[in-house]
């Protein structure tokens, strides 16, 4: 019983005592309606942060996640696409992002390219290739449907809150129930070894990019309808707070530990956490100053609760 505990990630101990902090500083924060708020607010970034765990759990990164997030904003916001289907925009920008995700990922394993430097200078590509595409002026005419994703409820339960918990599902499944989380763990935790023993580890860690393309490009979609209008850069803090969020969930960059549910709790930790200092007057620069001692300090506490067990 207590090796099980010590392998739960730092998102379940740090959520729990967050929830007793603010029950008793902020108990408006536990109500049903707040907490549907926050679970709205936590959805863009939850599925981002799903993607960027494929990648993280497999030793790579994904940088490009807020330049992807921007330009299915403005593809779906652009004037030219009025009148369509709102199902040929979706699949268009869900298409953007896993060509996102595909490019990332030949560049890492068929040319050997550092994660880091691939996806930043994909990251730059894209921005770049979003304002000629807009002229540097984001539409507005965001369909309703896209809309009803990020601002919609069905009953007091948002919808994106809905395709948060769906997807993530999906991502468990992919994680934990098929070859293919197998793989990717096996080639995060020893990718030499993994080779030997005949995982396609390279092919493994392209799928693991195309996956964090799609859920990247969800996750505009969703952070569009919630926003309702074309904004440039938007999305370009979710680089930062995806990490963070996967840190979180128990993954360490190569350790191969982490998963879907991990990551979902750390991005509620997350939200929760920079809602309280934003109510407590904390500016941006002290919730990134936040942000990081939240990494280092998961990191730390995690790798011991591991070499503990």
């Amino acid at each position: 019983m207590s090796a099980v505990l010590r392998m739960l990630p730092p998102a379940f101990w740090g959520l729990s005592l967050v929830c007793v902090f603010a029950a008793f500083t902020q108990p408006q924060f536990l109500s049903l309606s707040f907490l549907m708020i926050l679970l709205r607010q936590a959805a863009p970034l939850g599925l981002v942060a799903l993607g960027q765990t494929f990648v993280i759990a497999n030793r790579s990164l994904d940088l490009s996640v807020g330049a992807t997030i921007a330009l299915v904003n403005l593809i779906v916001a652009h004037a030219m696409w009025k009148g369509y289907p709102p199902s040929i925009l979706i699949f268009l920008a869900l298409g953007t992002g896993v060509v996102i995700g595909l490019t990332n990922g030949v560049l890492v394993t068929v040319l050997r390219g550092s994660a880091v430097v691939v996806t930043l200078g994909t990251a730059a590509i894209i921005t770049g290739l979003g304002f000629l595409y807009s002229g540097g002026a984001p539409g507005s005419s965001v369909p309703e449907v896209i809309k009803w994703l990020g601002r919609g409820r069905i009953g007091v339960v948002p919808v994106s809150g809905l395709v948060w918990l769906t997807f993530g599902i999906v991502a468990w499944v992919l994680l934990r129930r098929l070859a293919l989380g197998r793989y990717i763990f096996a080639a995060g935790d020893n990718p030499s070894a993994a080779t030997y023993s005949g995982i396609p580890v390279n092919r493994t860690l392209l799928v693991s990019h195309v996956l964090s393309g799609f859920f990247a490009a969800l996750g505009g979609l969703v952070l569009t309808g919630l926003v309702g209008t074309g904004a440039l850069n938007l999305g370009a803090d979710y680089v930062l707070s995806s990490i963070v969020a996967v840190i979180l969930g128990g993954a360490v960059f190569g350790g191969g530990a982490g998963g879907a549910v991990g990551t979902m709790l750390g991005t509620a930790l997350l939200v929760m956490v920079l809602n309280l200092l934003t109510v407590f007057g904390v500016d941006e620069p002290g919730k990134l100053i936040v942000q990081g001692l939240v990494i280092a300090a998961a990191a730390i506490l995690y790798q011991q609760g591991r070499r503990g067990g």
